[in-house]
């Protein structure tokens, strides 16, 4: 029997999305009473691998491992198309590293090797799996029977939209509304990228790669905004190319299934004439 996923993708994707940022909120208002040593970050920390452990649980209540290409192998030919992504992990190494001040726990800011696990692990490796296999594997995937370039753009468009939680997590909106408004394009790019992979591995590893450096980024300035910008608006301009040809070719299979059928039949024949 098709679960509401098959049934209503676009309604089953806004739906999510809403519980997303719910979530994100409730977390806040919840966790800030109960546990109130724990610093935003902290409270973020719990929330990321929240999300990580409700997004396996959504792919196991849907029995969807194969579907969302966790059990496949990867494309490798289609490996090339990830090669503008590394951009993005190498872009904060140029411009320089260092380990930020990070406090879990109020009055206490964690030591350096404790800082790294924190984002190694705690951040980055937790959005890396909950992002990819949500946005890139489940959502992707409902939505994929409307066809790729729609797809790619809802997902895209609720990936932005569920890092709202960022500003609900103390973010100023001056800070966070353009970097959730360019991660629209940035999931427009993966989106292509993921159909062509198959296996959504290659984009997790991606994804933890490009946190961790963003991560720990030194600076700020204008060059840095400015080369991130370009990789964003390119990868999004190729991904909508890539999921238009991928639309094109679907149709025209699709008109040729249709019009062998028809030769078959003898219904129209085109060297009948």
């Amino acid at each position: 029997m098709n679960t509401i996923v098959e049934r209503r993708p676009i309604a089953f994707t806004l739906g999510l999305t809403i519980a997303l940022i719910g979530m994100a909120v409730a977390g806040r208002l919840v966790l800030a009473p109960l546990l109130p040593q724990l610093t935003l970050d902290g409270v973020g920390l719990l929330l990321n691998w929240l999300f990580v452990g409700v997004t396996f649980g959504l792919v196991a209540w849907l029995g969807w491992s194969e579907k969302i290409r966790l059990t496949a192998r990867v494309n490798r030919r289609a490996l090339v198309y990830l090669l503008p992504f590394a951009i993005a992990v190498f872009i904060p190494v140029v411009f320089g590293l260092t380990i930020p001040e990070v406090s879990l726990v109020r009055g206490e800011v964690l030591p350096d090797w404790a800082t790294l696990l924190v984002v190694i692990v705690g951040v980055a490796l937790g959005a890396a799996l909950f992002e990819e296999i949500l946005y890139r594997g489940v959502l992707l995937r409902a939505l994929e029977s409307r066809g790729h370039l729609f797809a790619g753009v809802v997902t895209a468009t609720a990936f932005g939209l569920t890092h709202v939680s960022k500003i609900v997590l103390g973010g100023s909106v001056a800070e966070w509304l353009p970097s959730m408004i360019l991660i629209i394009p940035l999931g427009i790019g993966l989106a292509a990228v993921a159909f062509r992979l198959e296996s959504i591995w290659p984009l997790i590893v991606w994804h933890f790669a490009v946190d961790v450096t963003g991560l720990l980024s030194a600076g700020q300035s204008q060059a840095y905004t400015l080369t991130t910008l370009g990789f964003i608006l390119f990868v999004g301009v190729m991904g909508l190319w890539l999921l238009w040809q991928d639309d094109r070719a679907a149709k025209a299979a699709l008109s040729s299934d249709t019009t062998s059928t028809f030769t078959e039949s003898g219904k129209m024949d085109p060297n009948s004439r």
